[in-house]
């Protein structure tokens, strides 16, 4: 009778020690799968955000075309300023005879892209009849870059441009040399300015007529 209880209360200490062992595997596996899911959500952040850091977005005329991925960061600096610096000369010195087509170009897009400096020469352009011009005449004026050159040695990095622009006029063509330069400073990513840099100090150093 001693025999049968005690072996009873055996299977039931065994039965209490295989549970706690039971449960306490679960324990271990559920702390194991949080771990472990917890270092791949750390690795795909990571992962995540350095690719962000070396995406970059090829702009043309402001507008988003497509994301490049550049490692080296001298390059993807490279990329960005002189597409900046780019894309305004494009946009404030590449015209048609439209005066609708001019202001969206410059009012909606180039002009904020540099400071108050850009702003004066369009409003000194403007108080001299320069776009009407450009309208009533009827010949469009397309700009050809030569090279831009940007010094990183010093911030803000100062920048030269150097081109030509084409005019189209009454069935022939006419160019017009087209030197500037200015700064390039950092400022905050807008829907804008989608860069985040803004040209300050601008200033056109060469726009004469070339012989033909």
């Amino acid at each position: 009778m001693r025999n049968m209880e005690f072996n009873e209360g055996y299977r039931v200490f065994n039965d209490i020690t295989r549970a706690e062992k039971r449960s306490n595997r679960l324990v271990v596996l559920s702390l194991t799968f949080m771990l472990f899911s917890f270092l791949c959500c750390t690795y795909i952040i990571y992962e995540v955000n350095e690719s962000a850091k070396n995406n970059f977005y090829l702009l043309d005329s402001g507008q988003k075309l497509a994301t490049v991925r550049v490692k080296d960061y001298k390059r993807a600096i490279d990329i960005l300023c002189e597409g900046h610096v780019g894309i305004f000369h494009e946009l404030f010195f590449g015209l048609e005879p439209d005066l609708g087509f001019i202001k969206r170009n410059i009012e909606g897009k180039a002009l904020y892209m540099v400071d108050r400096s850009g702003m004066r020469l369009y409003n000194r352009l403007v108080d001299q009849d320069y776009y009407e011009d450009i309208a009533k005449s009827g010949y469009s004026i397309e700009l050809e870059k030569d090279s831009i050159i940007i010094d990183y040695s010093s911030y803000p990095f100062r920048f030269r441009f150097i081109g030509k622009q084409k005019i189209e006029r009454d069935g022939e063509t006419e160019y017009r040399n087209l030197v500037t330069t200015g700064y390039l400073m950092e400022t905050k990513s807008t829907p804008n300015n989608l860069n985040g840099l803004k040209i300050v100090r601008f200033d056109v150093l060469d726009n004469r007529d070339l012989r033909k």
